[in-house]
Formats: structure tokens, sequence, C-alpha cells
């Protein structure tokens, strides 16, 4: 029994472990103006940090190859660039970040709404109008 459990506890510590964030945002920039109706408009753009790829040595000498499981955990890194999660997760933070924005700068009164999304290669723009 003992036993069993020690092992249970070894794989959930293995799973809990991370490597870290799966991004890390480096740059916010929050732009304003104003339509021809002197409407209030913004765009506010977040950007991550580019992760390198981690080289993984498949030639460490007959006696020392890479485990079934080390070669599955690179395969399975998930990177920014490729990654529609982690994009979506970026979303969701930037949609959290905008509403903070405007709120310490007091830019919109009431309400207001993001009409577009723009995704570049590390960056989203969420642009929209205070209502």
């Amino acid at each position: 029994m003992k036993k069993c459990v020690l092992v249970l506890m070894v794989l959930l510590a293995g799973c809990a472990s991370n490597d870290g964030p799966p991004f890390e945002i480096n740059n916010k920039q929050f732009h304003e103006r104003q339509d021809e109706q002197g409407n209030k408009l913004f765009a506010y753009v977040v950007s991550v940090k580019a992760k390198n790829r981690e080289n993984f040595n498949l030639d460490r000498g007959p006696n020392n190859r890479p485990s079934r499981g080390e070669v599955k955990q690179y395969i399975e890194q998930e990177h920014f660039e490729e990654s529609s999660v982690l994009k979506l997760q970026l979303e969701d933070q930037a949609v959290e970040l905008l509403n903070q924005e405007l709120k310490e700068r007091q830019y919109c009164d009431n309400k207001h709404e993001v009409s577009e999304v723009l995704w570049r290669d590390l960056s989203v723009q969420l642009r929209g109008r205070c209502l």
C-alpha cells in the first residue's frame, strides 16, 4: 500500500511540475484616438517573448539514449507560434489587461466593446470603441 501511495505521489509531482508559464508577456501598448463623429476608439497590443526550442540531443552514445518519456515530452512541447490554445489564452489575458488599462486611464466612462481582434506571430491587437 505504501509503495502505491509513493508511486502515485511521484506521478502527481511529475504532472504538476511545470517549466514555467507557457508564454511571457513582454510588451503592452495602448493607443487612443477619436473618429470623425467624436467617438473614442482604442487599440491595445499585447506581445509575448519568443521562446527558443530546446535542442534535443539524440546522439548521447550507445549506453545513454534518451528514454521514451523524454522523447515524448520533447515532441509534446507547445510552442506559441503553433498553438491555438496558447493564443486563445493570450487573447483572454489581453482582454483582462485591456479592462484594467481602460479603468486606470478612465478612458471609457460607461462600457466598451472590442470589435476586432488582429493576430500577428507573437502579438494580439484588440480594437474597439467606448459606448
